[in-house]
């Protein structure tokens, strides 16, 4: 039976925890589609049959108006009561005035009584896009809403289905009147749920109307946001369209329906069967597509699938048409767009729309939907009604030239739909900066504080023959003074003093000198800065003295890099600080060094390119997309080895450096992504992803869905995409297939990985954590390991084969005598190194917070 739920779960795309809430979610719309379903039936079938088609628009013009009027009362509400309490009187309002009209019916036909009940259908949208899509908006998060927005309206669609082929089988043997009260009885069941919807998640809901917004946002949605905001407008034309299409299609499509089905029963069969293949049809959609074309191609697939379909059928209906007018193929197309009309929007553009309201804050996303509601969707019940009114009275427009005009809106709505994904993007952004701002504001309202400057004092304090004096003084302070001054100075013989200062047995003078140099800029200086590079202790303040000289000291550093003889941290470094220089002599030295052998030289590179800005040339785009995919490689590697890890534990030593070596990674894919497409949010997705900001995730997430392109997005996505960590494995494993491993395997895996891929602090975790999770004999990997190109992987692994094989380790040591470095490195561990000597402990530490391995003391 668990083996069952968890199918169902994946094939619903349902992660753990989800079930009840989306459940509950279903039922209700499962309930208001039974109702909706029999509702519109039962009312268009009435009104049909009652009015003729010139009294149509005088019916949706009326519609629109009503709405308009509920919008406003609504605004009022939420001025005055809870989120809650708004959504429960709504209910209970659409319950009661639909049960008056139906209970006024039964007392005797009038047709009027029809014409009001179907108005009533804009009614029925309007309170369930409040009370339905606003509470799932804020219950589910903006993840949650991509996956299953589209699933939890699944209840209506099964419930439209079962309503619209019960039709004609209760039209046997009841009136079409009768089936309003099958409607009201499903009503009754949708506020009983709501009602305990609400009790259920009453902490998340409770939100004051107005007094939430925050100090970033502003104050809650005012009249004129619509137009202050670029956003906000185009959600309401967005929101415009489908009403205006729908009431236009509708028009052109009853209109037909009626003149090919005029008997009321035979025209309720009809709509019946219909509505009822076109629910069949979104349900397919909704359980089997949805997801994967949103989460393939994005939200904006969703947005723009529906208008393009619609005028690809209007132009090959006003086509036919013309020629040989509205006949039965024309019907035929028009039937197809109103497929459209109900399947595609429903199943598709309605989840994906209401996920475009995510970004938005709380407050004001609550106070936008209701404005989109009952003014936007309004007017697009109003305005089409009274342009058709208009039209249909003029004798030479007829339905085909009617379909010609709703052509070009088409067109329109498409334009529109390309623009909203730009502004989506947009507001995606502007979320995660909010959040960081909100996060931050404590750290920015606090008083910044720093040395003093007293450097100018200082420079001006002492004659030129006084800071010679200062230079061979006895006194440490009297010595960094000199540097500081010498710095400042302009005089021709400064830097040979300077240069005695750069010699200096103080580290702190020489750091001051190092930084005087630097501020000098004299060429005379380069050689001795260059030699500090090489000087583990001085690296620091060297790099930052020779990126404050600039452009000039390039040339020299290029030469300087060409004629390094050991490859490694030193290259490093050089390629780093050319980056941070800039300028084009920078920038033609870093496009050269592209397909550097070392990787760590290459990020470097990628780093600097796309601080410059660099947007990579189409001759370097097939080496780009080669690091690209390289990088990927490794952070699903990086994802295999953590899920064949799990069972040591999330806080275990090896898991926290495969989540640091993550973190290490995903920065240097992300400049490479950045370089190749030249956009600079992949700078900031970047730096979020790899610090972790629970709070803003899943809108990082979302704007990096946004923002890659479609040729690498298939393979980036699934990375970061909020799901399982197997999942995410399985799903990479198609184009980067992986081995799953045991815990011993997988930590030999880590320690024989190229250490061109990979940081030197886990494959010494992973020696570490060796000898206990592995019941093989170690000692020929340790001994492998002991001569290692990287000195704190070899000092680990000789520590290790010790604390394991001590004859083992003994013979090693003589054998390593020959070698003046390597003899070092054992003899060092040989006479008692303790665990927080290596050289890379000050690096893993942290991570043997909680347990160390038996043989760490």
């Amino acid at each position: 039976m668990q083996v069952q739920r968890n199918t169902i779960a994946k094939l619903l795309s349902l992660q753990a925890g989800e079930e009840e809430t989306v459940w509950l979610f279903v039922a209700y719309s499962l309930l208001m589609g039974a109702a909706g379903a029999v509702f519109f039936t039962a009312t268009t079938s009435l009104f049909l049959i009652n009015f003729d088609r010139t009294q149509m628009p005088l019916a949706f013009m009326a519609s629109g108006s009503l709405v308009y009027i509920l919008g406003q009362a609504v605004k009022g509400l939420r001025q005055r009561a809870s989120f809650v309490r708004v959504n429960g009187y709504l209910l209970v309002f659409l319950l009661l005035s639909i049960g008056g009209l139906v209970l006024v019916g039964s007392s005797g036909a009038n047709k009027w009584l029809y014409f009001m009940l179907f108005l009533w259908n804009r009614v029925f949208v309007f309170v369930n896009g409040i009370t339905f899509w606003a509470t799932a908006g804020r219950i589910f998060k903006l993840s949650q809403s991509k996956r299953l927005f589209s699933f939890i309206s699944t209840g209506e669609v099964v419930a439209s289905i079962f309503s619209y082929f019960s039709v004609p089988l209760l039209l046997k043997v009841l009136s079409t009147h009768d089936l309003l009260f099958i409607c009201l009885f499903f009503l009754l069941l949708c506020v009983g749920l709501m009602a305990f919807i609400y009790r259920k998640f009453g902490e998340r809901l409770a939100l004051s109307p107005l007094a939430a917004a925050s100090p970033e946002t502003g104050p809650a949605l005012a009249d004129d946001s619509v137009n202050r905001k670029p956003y906000y407008r185009l959600l309401a034309l967005l929101a415009f369209m489908p009403v205006f299409g729908l009431i236009y299609v509708e028009y052109l499509f009853t209109v037909l329906s009626k003149e090919i089905f005029p008997n009321k029963e035979v025209l309720a069969s009809f709509l019946g069967i219909f509505f009822g293949i076109c629910a069949v049809i979104e349900l397919l959609i909704k359980s089997f597509l949805y997801n994967q074309l949103i989460s393939t191609y994005s939200i904006r697939t969703g947005i723009i699938l529906l208008p393009l379909g619609l005028a690809g059928s209007f132009a090959l209906g006003a086509i036919y048409g013309t020629f040989y007018g509205a006949t039965s193929l024309f019907f035929a197309l028009m039937a197809v767009s109103r497929f459209l009309m109900s399947s595609v929007r429903k199943a598709i553009s309605e989840p994906a729309f209401q996920v475009l309201f995510q970004p938005i804050p709380l407050a004001e996303r609550t106070s936008l939907q209701s404005y989109i509601e009952s003014v936007p969707k309004a007017l697009g019940s109003l305005l089409p009604g009274l342009l058709l009114l208009l039209l249909t009275n003029v004798g030479f427009i007829d339905l085909v030239e009617l379909s010609y005009l709703f052509l070009a809106i088409a067109v329109g709505w498409s334009v529109l739909a390309f623009r909203v994904q730009v502004g989506y993007r947009d507001m995606l952004q502007l979320a995660v900066l909010r959040s960081i701002r909100s996060a931050d504001s404590a750290d920015e309202a606090s008083p910044e504080t720093g040395p003093a400057e007293a450097g100018p004092t200082t420079a001006t304090a002492f004659t030129f023959q006084e800071i010679e004096t200062l230079v061979s003084s006895d006194q440490t302070e009297g010595r960094i003074r000199a540097a500081e001054a010498l710095g400042r100075s302009d005089r021709y013989h400064a830097y040979k003093h300077l240069l005695t200062l750069l010699q200096d047995a103080e580290p702190k003078v020489r750091r001051a000198a190092l930084e005087a140099a630097g501020q000098s800029g004299r060429s005379e200086l380069w050689p001795s800065l260059l030699e500090h590079l090489r000087m583990p202790a001085y690296q620091e303040v060297a790099g930052s003295a020779l990126c404050a000289i600039g452009e000039p000291v390039v040339p020299t550093l290029i030469r300087f890099f060409n004629q390094s003889q050991k490859v490694g941290e030193l290259q490093i470094r050089v390629a780093g600080i050319i980056g941070e220089i800039g300028g084009e002599t920078s920038l033609r030295f870093l496009r050269t060094t592209l397909n550097h052998p070392v990787l760590a030289v290459r990020h470097r590179v990628f780093n600097g390119l796309k601080r410059l800005r660099h947007r990579a040339t189409v001759t370097e785009r097939s080496h780009v997309l080669e690091q690209i995919d390289e990088q990927i490689a490794l952070l699903v590697w990086v994802a295999a080895a953590r899920l064949d890890l799990n069972a040591l534990g999330e806080s275990s030593p090896i898991a926290r450096a495969l989540c640091e070596e993550e973190k290490r990674v995903i920065p240097n894919l992300f400049n490479r992504l950045a370089v190749l497409y030249g956009d600079d949010r992949f700078d900031l997705i970047s730096e979020l992803l790899t610090h972790q900001v629970d709070d803003i995730r899943e809108y990082v997430i979302e704007l990096l869905t946004t923002t890659v392109p479609d040729e690498v997005k298939s393979d980036v996505l699934p990375l970061f995409t909020d799901m399982p960590l197997l999942e995410q494995v399985r799903r990479c494993s198609v184009n980067y297939p992986q081995q799953q491993l045991s815990v011993g395997q997988r930590l030999r895996d880590i320690i024989n990985k190229d250490f061109n891929a990979i940081s030197s602090q886990l494959k010494a975790v992973a020696l570490l954590e060796l000898p206990e999770n592995d019941s093989a004999d170690p000692t020929t990997l340790l001994v492998a390991h002991a001569i290692a190109p990287d000195e704190g992987v070899a000092e680990t692994a000789l520590y290790v084969l010790k604390q394991v094989n001590p004859a083992r380790f003994a013979e090693l040591v003589r054998q390593m005598q020959t070698d003046s470095e390597r003899a070092a490195i054992s003899r060092r561990v040989a006479d008692g190194l303790e665990p927080e000597q290596l050289r890379l402990w000050p690096f893993i530490q942290s991570w043997y917070a909680d347990k160390q391995p038996s043989y760490v003391h």
